[in-house]
Parts: structure tokens; C-alpha cells; sequence
């Protein structure tokens, strides 16, 4: 069973009946995917029920293609729900911009008279927004953290109900990082915060009094084989939870098992304890310099081949091929080398990973 089968099974209780619970939160991470542009504004003033949502995007959702899940067979479920169809949608933003390299999409959800869930987007098909993951292991603040932030005490500041705050992926990141340095006067109202196999942080702010003083209110949720959520470091208490499929597609939250109660849990698999050890070994082993190196050329050679979304790669393989092929002949040295030092420095990370392994007794 999963999200959707999960508002099948429960939407007809109220949160009244029912009380908030860690399924919710993805629900309401997720239905951040919406694209409401048309319906939802950014100062509060047009709103709309989930219900009313999902009966004004029947009409436009053909319009839109994802790169991942598509959230309209979410919304569908919701809007026709006792339980979410009259929670309030508020406070709409979608940023993107290239040359500050961050996407940034959020949105609130007033569920009942005196609690609302503040959810961040995470990663769409937008390069740009990927681009930002990367820039979470050298940079101290990235510009979407800024938004995160931003938003959360400009929302705060307009409301007066007890917040709930979360998002997926790199939606999960920004609910910390606004949660850990939203002005001290609106600390109180946050009764929770959920990452959603979002990725950790930096030396600097996990060893920051803002980031301890969240820990005791925050849940981060992974799933078995989680890459993304095991990025950089974290000290929050974990839930890992069983989930369909293997590797990068369980970070899909679609995929992840739920059960009448909450989510299924389940022990860490071995096979996923190699990635993430690979990976962060990995980013531990470059500088900041290396890692902004890094990722500049590896963007940047997509950029110059005219892929600034998955869905192009998708819509025009054999275009988005010849493009790639011919944009790594004609690549500046110095920016080839740069790739080529850095996937080497991979390839060393997972031989030593797979070394210490083994001594370990692990398979």
C-alpha cells in the first residue's frame, strides 16, 4: 500500500477523528508538487480547498509533464477526501533562477482550525534545483535555504496557527534550515519538522546551537535504499521504512510502504550502507574548492548542450545524445579534466568503501 491507497483507506476520517500523523506529512510534501500557479497566490489572498483545487487542475493538468511521479493521481484522492478535502491551500511560490543556481517551491496547508503544514518542494526535473543538492556540500547557505527561510517567517507573520514544517528531498533540507534560524519569536509555533529522505548538512551547522535546539522535534524518514537522504550528515532521530523497488527509485515517495498506522519499517539494507559510505567518503575527500569545481563543470557541460530539464533528456534521447556527445569533444580542458578527476575520485571512494567492507564482514 502506498500514499495514494492510503488516503483510499483513511481519507474518510478527519483529522478531528484521526489526529496528524507521519503519513500526512508526505501527503501534504507531496500535493507540494502541484503546480497551482493560476489558483494559489503568494500573499495569501486567493486560496482554495484541496477540494477546489483538484476540481480547477482536472481542468489544466494535461498540461504539465514530470520528470518523476506525477502528483495528479495524489490530488484526485485528496480533494475527494473527508480527511484532506477541506484543508486550505495558501501562500503558493515558485522561484527559479539560473544564475543564482536554485529552484524553489513551497506551499501551506491549513488542515484544521489550529495547525497548518508548511511543505518545500524538493527536486523537480529542473536542473537548476539539482544543481543546488550539489551545492549543499561545499556552500554554507545555499540561495533556496534563503528562500526557505524567507518564506516561513513571511508565512508565520501572516498567520497565527501552531506550524508543522516539511518537504521531500532537498524540501526536506529546507525545512530544517528555516525551522534552525527562523526568528526566535516564532520558534514556538513550530510543533514538528519532517524530512522526507531530505539530505544533512555540513560540519558547520550540525555542530550549530540552531540545529541542535531542532533535533528533539524533528523525524527524518528514509527509505531502505536511500541515497539522497544520506547525503552529508545529520544527527536527527531516523525512521527507515520498507519500499518498493531498488536503488535511487525508492527515494520516490510513491514507492515507499505504508501501512493502516504510519509506514512500514524496516532495517537498513547492506547494499545501500555501500552507496552512502561511497558517496559521502567521496565529498569528504575534496575540499570545498574541489567540490564547487566539481559541480560547475558538470552543469555547466550540460548547460552547453541545452539540457536544462530531465524531461528534454527524456523527450529527445537520441537529440540530447548527439548533443552530448559532440558538447565532450569540443569541452575546455581544463573542465574535462576536472570531471574526470572527479570520477576517478569516485571510483577510489567505492574501492575503499568496498575494502573496509569487507574487513567488516560486510557483503
Amino acid at each position: 500500500m502506498n500514499i495514494c491507497d492510503y488516503v483510499d483507506l483513511r481519507g474518510d476520517l478527519t483529522f478531528a477523528e484521526r489526529p496528524f500523523n507521519e503519513v500526512d506529512n508526505l501527503i501534504f510534501s507531496e500535493l507540494s508538487y502541484v503546480e497551482m500557479d493560476d489558483f494559489i497566490s503568494e500573499d495569501g489572498e486567493a486560496t482554495m480547498t484541496v477540494s477546489e483545487l483538484r476540481e480547477a487542475y482536472m481542468t489544466i493538468k494535461d498540461r504539465y509533464e514530470y520528470a518523476f511521479s506525477d502528483p495528479w493521481p495524489l490530488l484526485d484522492r485528496c480533494g475527494r477526501s473527508d480527511r484532506y478535502g477541506k484543508a486550505v491551500v495558501k501562500f503558493f511560490v515558485k522561484r527559479f533562477d539560473s544564475e543564482k543556481q536554485f529552484g524553489f517551491t513551497a506551499a501551506t496547508f491549513v488542515f484544521d482550525e489550529k495547525t497548518m503544514y508548511v511543505a518545500y518542494r524538493g527536486t523537480d526535473g529542473k536542473l537548476d534545483g539539482w544543481r543546488e543538492c550539489f551545492n549543499l556540500s561545499y556552500l554554507m547557505e545555499t540561495e533556496g535555504q534563503k528562500e526557505a527561510l524567507d518564506y516561513l517567517e513571511r508565512v508565520a507573520a501572516h498567520t497565527s496557527e501552531d506550524i508543522i514544517v516539511g518537504g521531500h528531498s532537498k524540501g526536506g533540507n529546507f525545512a530544517e534550515y528555516a525551522a534552525m534560524f527562523v526568528d526566535d519569536s516564532l520558534k514556538g509555533r513550530i510543533k514538528a519538522i519532517y524530512t522526507n529522505d531530505g539530505p544533512g548538512f555540513g560540519d558547520a551547522i550540525i555542530e550549530s546551537d540552531n540545529y541542535k535546539e531542532i533535533l528533539p522535534k524533528t523525524l527524518k524518514i528514509m527509505p531502505e535504499s536511500s541515497i539522497v537522504g544520506s547525503l552529508l550528515k545529520g544527527k536527527e532521530t531516523v525512521k527507515v521504512i520498507r519500499a518498493d523497488g531498488k536503488g535511487p527509485i525508492q527515494h520516490d515517495p510513491f514507492h515507499w510502504r505504508v501501512m493502516a498506522n504510519g509506514f512500514e519499517p524496516s532495517d537498513r539494507k547492506p547494499s545501500a550502507d555501500f552507496t552512502d559510505e561511497t558517496l559521502n567518503l567521496w565529498i569528504e575527500e575534496m575540499n570545498e574548492d574541489e567540490r564547487q569545481e566539481f559541480t560547475d563543470a558538470v552543469f555547466d557541460f550540460l548547460y552547453d548542450t541545452g539540457i536544462y530539464d530531465f524531461s528534454d533528456i527524456h523527450k529527445k534521447k537520441i537529440k540530447t545524445a548527439v548533443a552530448l556527445t559532440k558538447a565532450q569533444f569540443g569541452m575546455d580542458p581544463d573542465r574535462r579534466k576536472t570531471i574526470r578527476d572527479g570520477i576517478k575520485k569516485l571510483r577510489l571512494a567505492a574501492k575503499r568503501t568496498r575494502k573496509s567492507n569487507r574487513k567488516g564482514g560486510k557483503k
